[in-house]
C-alpha cells in the first residue's frame, strides 16, 4: 500500500485529498502543522508527502527540506494558493528534485490524482546511498 502524508493547515483541503486519494487505494495520514509532519516522518516511512507552502510556525518549504533530509527517498509535492510554480524557490526546488511537483489551489481532484500517479511512477535516477557508513 502506498502511504501519503498530507500536510495542510486547511482541514477542508486535507479532507478532500484524503477522500479523493483514499478512494484510489492510497493510505493517507494528515497533519496540520510542520512540526507534526516532522514527527510523523521520524516515526514511519511514507512514499510521498503533499505539503502546503504556507503553514503556521514553519514554512512548507522548510518542512519539505527537513523531510527530505530525514527520508531522501520520499517524493514531495508542494501545494499552495499563495505561491506559483513559476516562483524562483519552487522552480529551484523542482530542478534539484527537492519537490517532484506543484499543485495550485484551487485544484481539481482528478488533476491531483494524475500528478500523484505520475510522481509515484517516476524512477529514481540518483545513485543509491546504500553501503555508506
Amino acid at each position: 500500500m502506498v502511504d501519503i502524508l498530507v500536510v495542510d493547515d486547511e482541514k477542508d483541503i486535507c479532507w478532500a485529498l484524503e477522500n479523493a486519494l483514499g478512494d484510489e487505494g492510497y493510505h493517507i495520514t494528515q497533519v496540520n502543522q510542520g512540526k507534526d509532519a516532522i514527527r510523523e516522518v521520524k516515526q514511519r516511512s511514507f512514499d510521498m508527502a503533499i505539503v502546503d507552502v504556507k503553514l503556521p510556525g514553519m514554512s512548507g518549504l522548510e518542512v519539505s527540506r527537513l523531510i527530505g533530509q530525514l527520508d531522501p527517498r520520499m517524493k514531495i509535492v508542494l501545494i499552495s494558493g499563495y505561491h506559483y510554480e513559476e516562483d524562483q524557490p519552487i522552480q529551484e526546488g523542482i530542478r534539484q528534485k527537492v519537490y517532484r511537483g506543484f499543485i495550485s489551489k484551487p485544484f481539481e481532484l482528478d488533476e491531483v490524482s494524475a500528478l500523484v500517479r505520475r510522481v509515484l511512477a517516476e524512477n529514481e535516477t540518483s545513485p543509491s546511498r546504500t553501503g555508506e557508513g
